[in-house]
């Protein structure tokens, strides 16, 4: 009752210390480029970074040097992958507002998302109850418009103590405050499946008597990224694989795997073998055709012994082909992009009737669409009769696409 009392005579108080702390910070340098980051590497996980302080970037030019590279960066060094970053950053984010920039961000073709709000809630000191009703409502946002199998990751309120405008008594207060935000954000988070709680102690003082370095950020990179990192790579790790079919030579196929097994059962669950040809998938094959810039480009199912295609963008297609020896087959092995650059020059292929006669594929290159639970069901490649080389921006248009197949499944 004593502290709700007080905070209310604080509050309009908090309010102007804010304000001018956001007028202290917005003379510090930010970044001026695009907001984006990159890490080069094979098969790139797709990252969203969003909220304020870390997300902002004081002190440096650009996003390579703020958070977003340097996680980037920590995160391909770990995986071997590269990694595509976007950053949406507010310094002025509350909140209440929290979920009007993210209304029109596709979220489901990110492998992590992570936020970073809370500060400025806790600065003005928002009273706990509506803490507590509004990153309930922010967290179901994310979990019910991300993609399937995404992770989602709530930064915690670093101390406020830090911040020199807010030192004190004031700075105690809010401090106290955010332990309680804080605690409330931990409970909330432990009751979804695929959100994470990060807990953030930065060592470095944010006085703003001087600026913060792309050193500050490597380390503050290193503190929020471990979860992150760790959680990519686990999802990696978890392949599915199955006994080989009857290969060209004609080798007897084994039983089918526990893994398999599960794959199938996972395709029967989704509903979507023998159905109609349908527009929305239709569509996405021909948008692959047009942003790949090739011949043919096709939604595949792959059944018990064929592979059942959903929609291609050119025809005539038949609506299923053999599963032995194909290429789709070798694509559901892995959760990479498979690409064959020239099918004729492939000792896998050469003896394929779709390579060997029409429709004379030379060209393909094929992504997993998977299940709602993550089983590998299907494919959609990209066709064509002459060899090509192949870019890892071209993978990251396919993979998605691949999502954009899974977010039709998923609804």
């Amino acid at each position: 009752m004593i502290r709700t009392f007080l905070h209310g005579i604080l509050r309009p108080f908090m309010r102007l210390m804010l304000i001018n702390l956001t007028r202290t910070v917005s003379q510090l340098p930010t970044p001026i480029d695009q907001p984006h980051a990159h890490a080069s590497g094979p098969d790139p996980d797709r990252v969203l970074l969003y909220g304020s302080g870390p997300a902002v970037g004081y002190g440096v030019l650009s996003h390579a040097l703020a958070m977003p590279g340097q996680l980037a960066r920590q995160i391909s060094t770990t995986t071997g992958r590269g990694v595509d970053l976007d950053v949406i950053a507010d310094t002025a984010l509350l909140i209440d507002t929290a979920l009007e920039p993210l209304e029109t961000v596709e979220l489901w073709r990110y492998d992590a998302i992570m936020t970073t709000v809370g500060t400025n809630d806790a600065l003005i000191l928002l009273p706990l109850e509506q803490w507590r009703e509004k990153i309930t409502a922010f967290i179901e946002y994310l979990v019910e418009n991300s993609g399937i199998g995404a992770r989602i990751y709530i930064v915690a309120v670093p101390l406020i103590s830090a911040i020199d405008v807010f030192a004190g008594m004031t700075g105690w207060m809010a401090e106290r405050h955010a332990n309680r935000m804080n605690q409330e954000t931990r409970r909330i988070c432990a009751q979804f499946a695929q959100v994470t709680y990060v807990p953030f102690s930065p060592l470095v003082r944010a006085d703003f008597t001087r600026y913060r370095s792309a050193s500050t950020y490597q380390q503050w990179a290193s503190l929020l990224g471990a979860p992150l990192i760790s959680d990519l790579l686990l999802n990696r790790e978890f392949q599915l694989t199955r006994d080989p079919l009857p290969d060209r030579h004609g080798e007897i196929e084994a039983a089918p795997t526990r893994d398999e097994l599960q794959r199938q059962e996972a395709l029967d669950a989704v509903g979507i073998l023998d159905t109609d040809k349908e527009e929305r998938f239709d569509r996405i094959a021909v948008l692959a055709t047009q942003l790949m810039g090739s011949v043919t480009a096709l939604i595949t199912f792959v059944d018990h012994d064929r592979q059942w295609i959903k929609a291609a963008s050119e025809g005539p297609y038949p609506r299923e082909l053999p599963r032995s020896g194909s290429f789709a087959d070798h694509v559901i092995s892995s959760a990479a992009p498979f690409v064959v650059e020239d099918a004729r020059l492939d000792e896998r292929f050469v003896d394929n009737p779709l390579v060997a006669g029409e429709p004379f594929i030379r060209f393909y290159a094929g992504y997993p669409i998977e299940s709602p639970f993550g089983e590998r069901i299907g494919v959609i490649c990209v066709l064509d009769h002459s060899p090509r080389t192949w870019s890892e921006s071209e993978t990251t248009l396919l993979r998605d696409l691949a999502l954009m197949v899974q977010r039709e499944l998923e609804g």
